[in-house]
């Protein structure tokens, strides 16, 4: 009996585990489709990967002028690839919360979805906090 509970509350930690992953995956994808998927550990110093990358090779100013349009141009094909694949990324996660909360109890339903909209709202901070580095101006 004892062993049946620890099973379940191990399998119910990883279920919990990978949704959380799965969201959290989803509001990086998300922020990085939104043009707000730059480096913003405190160690990066606020700087975006291409900055940091620009100073450690030398880029000069005529390599950066021919290097920025290609990286707009991966940003605008990386968001056309997760517009087409959006859809069923969202059902694949939609149906990983089910299949969790299907095992969870009502009370733990309801806190297991206060905590998803917390982490979203995180990442939502987050995205706002680096958008307007990222939207192009003098960033990338």
């Amino acid at each position: 009996m004892i062993k049946a509970s620890r099973g379940r509350a191990a399998v119910l930690l990883l279920l919990i585990f990978a949704a959380g992953l799965a969201v959290g995956l989803a509001g990086e994808r998300y922020a990085l489709h939104r043009g707000a998927g730059n480096d913003s550990a405190p160690e990066r110093e606020g700087r975006s990967t291409i900055e940091r990358f620009a100073d450690d090779l030398g880029i000069t100013p005529a390599q950066q002028a021919q290097i920025d349009p290609i990286l707009l141009e991966t940003r605008e094909q990386m968001s056309a690839v997760f517009d087409q694949v959006r859809p069923e990324w969202e059902a694949v996660v939609d149906s990983a919360k089910a299949r969790i909360e299907s095992v969870l109890s009502p009370d733990q339903v309801e806190r297991y979805r206060v905590l998803l909209e917390e982490q979203e709202r995180e990442h939502e901070a987050e995205a706002g906090k680096e958008a307007p580095e990222a939207s192009g101006e003098n960033s990338e």
